[in-house]
């Protein structure tokens, strides 16, 4: 606020639930004199985290009387070198009578500072205003002796003082030059309030920074940390005395941004039926034209400059529907071209664009003119808005707006793939030159050294690989040639799970549909999701495939958007190698915005398996057959089905489904023990009737399988029970095709 508002506190009421010794000191040291915190009686504690609006100012004074505020207690009067103060809201003064409170203390001979406040945005401002003005004109009327007037903070403290010292201390703010390093003097000529002032600089990077002052004599003091001056953009000082009279100083090494707003003198049209829009990027609104197909529009910003150096321009537009896509800006400099840039997809909205860099001259004129003609975009709209002239030119800059890049879920002994946009801020071509990370799980695939050009960017790809599950964090180093922060380092975060596939409907060569399929722009995971209408012919289906790469007990699921119009009865399909292995029914509305479980399937390793999701034309409700994405989660690693795992035992007793199924010749059972037990492995038929008694023997602890060959048996669907002991017992299905 100080370097670019030219605004700095002299009295200040806080939100009072964020006041503390800690602050309530900073405020007293560094900043401004008078404080008008004081709620009292108002006291709450909140005891759930996160904690929020606990604050106590039941010890503080509940006169409208300043004092100073005891270092180790603000709220009571003490030794403090600031002023507290009691303030009370409109509605607390309206609703508790406490103007008449204030009156009659100071018809008892009490001089008062009584701080009312508000928020001035709030729509009824005014009106409240209004409402206290006549309380005070009431009790005026009950109470003629008292007199009383409205004014600032700083004056009426200053008048409560009795002070007759109205005038702000005059300061010298000087630079001190050692070679290419900066330092800044200050000197006053009286005592100023704060400890030290208060410096700040801004650089050519956007950086603000607050220095810190060693005295150097009476009401003298240097700042303490050498800049490089070739990097400066300003300087500010802000210092008051002890009354509050405050002096703002500046050092200006480059010319503030300007911004030239569609309702300021430096624009103007030069052809084009232009009307105002409420549509806006800055000011308050924007014009814009619509383009018919012989006709063409024009507008310009215009500005002299009033200090030589180079400068960076931008444009910004509006949200609009339906915007040009084919726009020519040029730029002139004293009426002379000396730039063009084309735009041939509509411009990004609501954010800079940047268009040139230019070297200008003080009093130089420049020009940005923007066009756009109807051929070729017949019903588009062009809009104009404000153009930013910015002498913060940096040769190279690195910028990243992600400083926390969440690779969200992501699966054990697996690589997952994300990208983040990487902007160069400069007028000279970026080089990246290594890409690591600390614990060695992020990495990018992007050959080095890899180039980002002046004022663009890239999206620069990254994987994570864990081996670990839970909470994973990591940091991304990015080493470049940017010459002020050559090394950026990024938070890197992941949710470690056991191994899992997730198959999405953007995912080329594993995804795949028939029928008249649409995008959608609602999703539950990605940035899309796909639907067919009902009934269609032929009937939609769309279908995800995957290889796996561990063999075992897997939980598949499937997401759709939130939804209440899909059908009731989707067909799902579970095949292997193109053999039918399991099918159900879903209702895509129940359990729609989240995963839903298909079912567990024993899943062999690298052997492709899909799963496809069919319009049936038996929906009983809804208009559309949704698909998103499918999900395959491991639940039970299995790499020998022969023999015990050399890490250790089952914990559980499971009767894995048969592979292949349906089968036309012979299939694989397989099973698992957590303890020894007495095993009896058979399959009946849909009349309950055994037609084969497979396994029936004591088994030690372990993972065991069958290989069934049925013989003299007709095709249909069998089932498989096992027994283990007297209190385990399982049943699968399995279809028998000849």
């Amino acid at each position: 606020f100080l370097l670019e508002e030219k605004v700095f506190p002299v009295s200040f009421r806080s939100g009072w639930h964020y006041m503390d010794n800690d602050w309530q000191k900073y405020l007293d040291e560094r900043i401004l004199p008078y404080s008008l915190h004081n709620d009292y009686p108002a006291k709450r504690a909140d005891t759930s985290e996160p904690l929020d609006n606990t604050y106590d100012w039941s010890l503080a004074p509940s006169e409208f009387v300043p004092y100073h505020p005891a270092p180790q207690n603000y709220q009571i009067p003490g030794d403090g070198r600031g002023w507290e103060l009691r303030s009370a809201s409109f509605w607390k003064t309206m609703s508790w009578s406490l103007m008449d409170t204030i009156f009659e203390a100071a018809h008892n001979g009490r001089d008062q500072v009584a701080c009312i406040w508000s928020h001035l945005p709030e729509s009824d401002f005014p009106d409240k205003i209004k409402i206290i003005d006549s309380l005070a004109q009431r009790n005026a009327q009950q109470y003629p002796d008292v007199k009383f007037r409205y004014c600032t903070a700083v004056e009426a403290m200053q008048r409560w003082r009795k002070s007759i010292d109205v005038q702000a201390p005059q300061v010298l703010f000087t630079e001190v030059a050692a070679g290419e390093n900066v330092t800044f003097e200050i000197e006053s000529d009286e005592s100023i309030f704060q400890t030290q002032p208060f410096v700040a600089v801004k650089d050519v990077y956007e950086n603000y920074r607050v220095l810190s002052c060693v005295s150097t004599g009476n009401n003298r003091w240097q700042t303490t940390d050498p800049l490089l001056k070739k990097d400066l953009a300003k300087a500010g000082l802000a210092v008051c005395d002890s009354m509050g009279n405050q002096t703002l100083a500046f050092i200006n090494y480059l010319p503030d941004d300007l911004f030239i707003d569609n309702l300021d003198e430096g624009y103007s049209e030069k052809y084009g039926n232009w009307s105002t829009s409420t549509d806006k990027a800055w000011g308050t609104d924007s014009r814009t034209v619509y383009l018919s197909a012989g006709d063409s529009a024009a507008a310009q910003w215009s500005h002299v400059l009033n200090q030589t150096a180079y400068y960076n321009i931008f444009v910004q537009v509006p949200l609009i529907s339906n915007p040009a896509n084919e726009v020519l800006f040029t730029i002139y400099k004293s009426q002379q071209s000396i730039d063009s840039v084309s735009f041939h997809s509509s411009l990004p909205m609501k954010e800079w664009v940047y268009l040139s860099t230019i070297y200008a001259e003080s009093q130089a004129e420049i020009t940005v003119e923007m066009k756009a003609t109807g051929k070729d975009q017949p019903g588009k709209i062009l809009a104009a808005d404000v153009v930013k002239l910015s002498a913060l030119v940096k040769e190279k800059d690195l910028y990243i707006r992600e400083n926390f890049v969440n690779f969200g879920m992501v699966s054990q002994e697996d690589t997952t793939d994300r990208s983040i946009e990487v902007f160069n801020r400069g007028i000279a071509d970026l080089h990246i030159q290594k890409i690591a990370s600390v614990r060695q799980m992020v990495f990018s695939k992007a050959g080095l050294p890899l180039t980002v050009p002046a004022m663009s960017k890239i999206d620069l790809p990254l994987s994570f690989y864990t081996g670990e599950t839970g909470s994973l964090t990591d940091t991304l180093i990015i080493t470049s040639d940017d010459p002020h922060v050559p090394q950026k380092r990024l938070t890197v975060y992941a949710d470690g799970q056991n191994y899992f596939l997730i198959v999405d409907n953007e995912d080329s060569g594993q995804y795949e549909e028939s029928g008249d399929w649409k995008t959608s722009v609602a999703q539950a995971y990605g940035s899309s999701s796909r639907f067919a209408w009902l009934n269609a012919k032929p009937g939609a289906w769309a279908q995800f495939s995957a290889k796996l790469k561990k063999s075992g007990v897997y939980e598949i699921f499937e997401i759709v958007p939130n939804t209440v119009n899909s059908t009731d009865k989707a067909l799902y399909e579970f095949r292997v190698e193109d053999v039918l292995v399991d099918s159900l029914y879903i209702d895509q509305n129940q359990g729609s915005g989240g995963w839903v479980s298909l079912g567990r399937q024993y899943i062999p390793a690298d052997i492709e398996v899909h799963l496809r999701v069919t319009d049936t034309g038996l929906s009983n409700t809804g208009a559309v057959l949704r698909a998103d994405a499918v999900q395959f989660k491991l639940i039970e690693e299995i790499t020998d089905l022969q023999q015990n795992e050399a890490d250790g035992l089952p914990e559980d007793f499971v009767l894995m489904q048969n592979y292949p199924n349906p089968f036309n010749s012979a299939t694989v059972i397989s099973w698992q023990l957590a303890a020894s037990s007495h095993v009896d492995l058979a399959v009946y038929n849909m009349l309950g009737q055994k037609v084969a008694a497979l396994i029936s023997q004591k088994q030690a602890a372990g993972r065991y399988s069958y290989h069934w060959q049925p013989q003299h048996l007709a095709s249909g669907v069998y089932y498989c029970r096992l027994q283990a002991g007297k209190r385990f017992v399982q049943v699968m299905k399995m279809l028998y095709v000849k």
